[in-house]
C-alpha cells in the first residue's frame, strides 16, 4: 500500500440471522495509507447509532475478493468496535503490527466497514472489569478471529470478561434427556419442549478467581496454587446476588428484593459487576445453560456433538472438561496444582461447538432457577418457565423467569464438577443445592441481554 487512494467499499451485513431493526447505513468509505505505514479508513454512519467493526479485504488471482483475517486487523482503533454515534467518523489501522511483510498493488484492497444494528450487536463482546474499567466500554467482534489476542488470551481469564452472543430467539428445542443417557433420573430430566424468546450473551469461560477478586475484593476459594485463572469456588448463590461476602441464610426480606425479577443486590458480587461496568449480568436460567451447553446437539450428545458414552469414564467428555477421571480425583487439598487434581484452569479443555470452555466438568455453575424436580410438570404446561416460552432478557421485569418451588429452598446448579463421575457432567443432569452452601466445587458463569438499549 501507499499513499495513493486505494479502492473502498462499505458492506453492511448481519452474521446469518435476520436483524428486527433496519441496519444503519455506511457510505462514503475511504482508504488511505502515510508513509509511515498508518492507515486511515473514514466513513460517515447515517439514520442511527450502531455497532461498527471493521475487516480489509484483498483481490486474489481470480478477481474476487478476501478477508486478510480478523487478527490482521484486530488493532484498529479509533470509531471502531463500540456503539458509535452518526456522522463522518475514522478508523486507524497498523498493518504493520499485525499483518507485517505484506505489500499489495494499488486497488488491491478495500475496507469494509460493517453497521450493526443495536439490536443484533455482533458475536463477541469484551468487557474490561479492572479496578481502571469505565461503564458502558465493552467491544464487540463479529468473529472469533477477530478478538484481540484471539479468545484464549489470558487477559479473558483475569481482567476482562469474554462473552459470547447465543442465537437462541424463537428456537424451538427438546429440553431434559432420554432413557438412552447414563445416570439419568427420568423426573428430573423430563423432555419437553422449550422456546426461547431472545438471544442473550454468556460468558465463554467460567468466572475465574481473577475475576472474581477484582469485583469482589475477597477470595475464599480452596485451590490456592496457580489460582489466577482456575474457576471461583466456594461462593454461594447469595453472595452471588443477594449481598456480600457471607454464605447466611437471607432474610425474608433480602430475598423479596434482589431475588428475580428484581436486579441483584448492590451488595452482592452481580450488583458492584454492574456498578463497575454499567451492564446488567445475571446467572443463566438453567434453560438458557442448558441450550448453551448443547450448542445444538440434541440427547446423547456433548457439546463438541461426540456421543456420551459411559456414566464414569467417558474419554469423548475427557477432552472437553475436568472431571473425576481426567485428572480431577477426589482430594480437596487447598495446594493442589491443576496438574495435580481439583479444578483445572479454564479454557484448558477444548470448547463446544458455540466455543464455550468447561460447560462440562471444572466447576458446578449456579444458574437463576429455584429447584423443581420434575422440570416438565412441576408447573403449568403454559407456565414461562416450563414447557412454556422462556423470556430470557433480564432487562425486562414484567417477565418473570424464574418462580420459587413450594418450599423455596434449593437454587439449580449445572455442568458437574472436577470430582463427578461423567454421567453426571452431561448437559441434561440436573443438581440443587441450598444458596447458602459454599463448596470446592461450586462457580459460575455470567450472562447478559443480547444487544444495546
Amino acid at each position: 500500500m501507499n499513499t495513493k487512494k486505494l479502492t473502498a467499499a462499505a458492506l453492511a451485513a448481519a452474521t446469518g440471522a435476520a436483524l428486527t431493526a433496519a441496519v444503519p447505513e455506511i457510505s462514503g468509505v475511504t482508504m488511505t495509507q502515510a508513509s509511515d505505514r498508518l492507515v486511515t479508513i473514514t466513513y460517515t454512519l447515517a439514520d442511527a447509532p450502531a455497532v461498527v467493526t471493521v475487516d480489509v479485504q484483498t483481490n486474489n488471482a481470480s478477481g474476487g475478493w478476501a478477508s486478510i483475517g480478523g487478527e490482521a486487523v484486530w488493532n484498529a482503533t479509533g470509531d471502531v468496535w463500540k456503539k458509535i454515534e452518526t456522522g463522518s467518523r475514522t478508523i486507524t489501522w497498523r498493518p504493520d503490527h499485525s499483518w507485517p511483510d505484506h505489500k499489495i498493488a494499488d486497488g488491491g484492497a478495500r475496507a469494509v466497514v460493517t453497521a450493526w444494528a443495536l439490536d443484533n450487536t455482533p458475536d463477541y463482546m469484551a468487557v474490561d472489569i479492572s479496578a481502571a474499567a469505565q461503564q458502558n466500554t465493552q467491544r464487540y467482534y463479529p468473529a472469533a478471529d477477530f478478538v484481540p489476542g484471539g479468545v484464549t488470551n489470558d487477559e479473558y481469564k483475569t481482567s476482562t470478561l469474554l462473552m459470547r452472543k447465543i442465537m437462541a430467539k424463537d428456537v424451538e428445542w427438546t429440553m431434559g434427556s432420554t432413557g438412552a443417557e447414563t445416570q439419568r433420573t427420568a423426573a428430573r430430566e423430563a423432555t419437553h419442549r422449550v422456546t426461547l424468546t431472545n438471544n442473550y450473551y454468556i460468558g465463554v469461560y467460567e468466572m475465574t478467581q481473577s475475576q472474581w477478586y477484582e469485583i469482589a475484593g475477597y477470595n475464599n476459594s480452596n485451590f490456592t496454587a496457580e489460582r489466577s485463572m482456575r474457576p471461583v469456588e466456594k461462593v454461594c448463590y447469595n453472595e452471588i446476588r443477594l449481598y456480600g461476602n457471607s454464605n447466611a441464610a437471607a432474610t425474608a426480606d433480602q430475598i423479596a428484593a434482589s431475588s428475580w425479577p428484581n436486579e441483584p443486590s448492590s451488595d452482592s458480587f452481580l450488583g458492584k459487576l454492574k456498578a463497575r461496568t454499567g451492564i446488567y449480568f445475571d446467572l443463566p436460567s438453567e434453560a438458557q445453560w442448558e441450550f448453551a451447553a448443547r450448542a445444538g446437539h440434541g440427547s446423547g450428545y456433548w457439546g463438541d456433538g461426540t456421543a456420551v458414552k459411559n456414566a464414569d469414564t467417558d474419554t469423548n467428555l475427557g477432552g472437553l472438561g475436568r472431571y473425576g477421571n481426567n485428572g480431577g480425583g477426589s482430594a480437596t487439598t487447598a495446594t493442589l496444582a491443576p496438574s495435580a487434581g481439583g479444578t483445572d484452569i479454564v479454557g484448558s479443555h477444548k470448547p463446544n461447538d458455540w466455543g464455550l470452555y468447561d460447560m462440562h466438568g471444572n466447576v458446578w455453575e449456579w444458574c437463576l432457577d429455584w429447584y423443581q424436580e420434575n422440570i416438565a410438570t412441576a408447573k403449568d404446561a403454559s407456565d414461562e418457565l416450563y414447557g412454556g416460552r422462556v423470556n430470557i432478557d433480564p432487562s425486562t421485569p414484567a417477565n418473570y423467569l424464574s418462580g420459587a418451588s413450594a418450599s423455596g429452598a434449593n437454587r439449580v446448579i449445572r455442568g458437574g464438577f472436577w470430582g463427578n463421575a461423567a454421567g453426571l457432567c452431561r448437559p441434561a443432569f440436573r443438581h440443587d443445592i441450598t444458596p447458602t452452601t459454599r463448596h470446592t466445587s461450586s462457580g459460575f458463569r455470567v450472562l447478559c441481554s443480547a444487544g444495546l438499549r
